[in-house]
């Protein structure tokens, strides 16, 4: 096992340069794993003594969620003394997630799992059908459907099953419960309360703000989800193409919050990505901040874990009276169809949505586990945030938007977008005109599909 504990803890570059000289036979073998006739994959090699060997690739990891995964992998390789698995954690943002794996995929390398689901792995042919594995797997039941369904949509043209959901997370407003409290204000279930807390929350001589706007990376997709939801339309095009993001009711949803910049938030909101935002947040700067719920831990350990300073609360109903949420995100584990050994590479997978594996990785994360039973944990029903995430999403009174994360140019959208909104914030463009521009280049991904 020494040899395996070295290579989990390469979060370098140079682990990628090993990885790729070192696995030069993934990129053949048995591409029919999608099928009953692929149980003699990786179970010849262990009748024979030698293990079937896997790589899994892990996005995004930190020094905890690194550990979390070198404790799974250890715990599954001694479940299944029959199969090795490379494990590689890449640290830093996804851009650089993205980055390794586009370098492997050129050279023929792609890691056998991954846990970073994106249309265009589908779209450039990388990845393997999951369905008839699916069909077959005795748990199944106990996967959310939802996240199923969501899954399915990536595949546009047949409905096919891509990845293995492992958990969903709510968009939400982060809120200071106590500057409520104090201010004597309910905490906002209508658009109009929060735009009133927003105003009131702010005292300048204070150094308090309302609200902080992410101005930067990530703009887009904020923005686009808060809009949304106020405007309470569910679907993103028209019977005949148009966009929607430019309707009335998301224009003027934009002109009031954008209209806040530097009113009710601080000035330098204009180029803040997701960590400065926070850090506003937790300073005691910000009454409210729109995230999801990956940033719960951070939350934890600044306000050390006193829920009277900070509280996850759904978006406000729709202007049309019922709450609306973004659909949800598609995302889960894939296996490559280069992978050699796809029966040990879906053992992974399904050992990685067990109940307690699941749980432990919500837990670590702050999401919903996809496992049902899993989902119903004492941790999650007990942690304030985590409930409030979880009625929301069971509720049959939330509805949710028809977000087109199944349009190959999607994200490349959003971020063609992040400097109109920083121009409609510093008042050199209107929203109506950085609408227009949005729903036009979203009418021509739409167009290319």
């Amino acid at each position: 096992m020494g040899k395996h504990k070295a290579k989990r803890t390469a979060l370098v570059s140079a682990a990628l340069l090993l990885l790729l000289a070192g696995c030069g036979g993934n990129n053949g073998g048995n591409t029919g794993g999608n099928s009953a006739a692929a149980a003699d994959n990786g179970a010849g090699k262990a009748a024979s003594g030698e293990k079937a060997k896997i790589s899994f690739w892990a996005a995004a990891v930190t020094t905890e969620r690194n550990a979390f995964f070198e404790e799974i992998v250890k715990q599954f390789e001694q479940e299944n003394p029959d199969i090795d698995v490379d494990y590689l954690g890449v640290p830093g943002d996804l851009a650089a997630y993205e980055q390794k794996v586009n370098v492997a995929i050129s050279a023929d390398q792609a890691p056998d799992v991954m846990n970073d689901f994106k249309s265009d792995l589908l779209a450039r042919g990388v990845l393997e059908p999951l369905d008839t594995y699916y069909e077959q797997w005795a748990d199944k039941d106990l996967i959310n459907p939802e996240l199923i369904a969501s899954n399915r949509k990536l595949d546009t043209a047949e409905g096919k099953l891509y990845a293995l959901p492992y958990s969903s997370q709510t968009w939400n407003l982060w809120v200071r419960p106590d500057w409520f409290k104090e201010a004597g204000l309910a905490l906002p279930d209508t658009w109009d309360q929060f735009f009133d807390a927003v105003a009131k929350l702010t005292d300048k001589s204070k150094d308090r703000y309302g609200l902080s706007i992410r101005g930067g990376a990530g703009s887009a997709n904020t923005l686009e989800m808060l809009m949304y939801a106020y405007s309470g339309i569910t679907d993103y095009f028209t019977a005949d193409g148009k966009a929607t993001i430019n309707d009335p009711l998301n224009v003027e949803f934009v002109e009031k919050y954008l209209g806040s910049y530097n009113i009710y938030t601080p000035e330098d909101d204009l180029n803040k990505g997701w960590s400065e935002l926070a850090a506003t947040f937790q300073s005691g700067k910000a009454g409210i901040v729109v995230h999801n719920l990956g940033s719960a831990s951070s939350h934890e350990k600044a306000f050390g874990g006193d829920y009277t300073k900070f509280e996850a609360v759904p978006f406000p109903k729709s202007v049309k009276g019922y709450r609306e949420h973004p659909g949800l995100m598609p995302l889960g584990l894939t296996m490559s169809k280069s992978a050699k050994n796809k029966d040990a590479v879906w053992k992974f997978m399904t050992f990685y949505l067990s109940h307690d594996i699941n749980s432990k990785y919500g837990k670590l994360y702050g999401e919903i586990p996809a496992n049902t039973e899993a989902a119903g944990d004492e941790w999650v029903q007990s942690v304030p945030y985590m409930k409030s995430a979880s009625d929301l999403l069971n509720s049959q009174e939330t509805k949710f938007s028809d977000v087109p994360y199944y349009l190959a140019g999607y994200s490349n959208v959003q971020k063609s977008v992040e400097p109109l909104i920083q121009k409609v914030m510093a008042k050199q463009l209107t929203a109506q005109e950085m609408l227009d521009q949005w729903a036009s280049l979203l009418e021509q991904e739409k167009a290319a599909q």
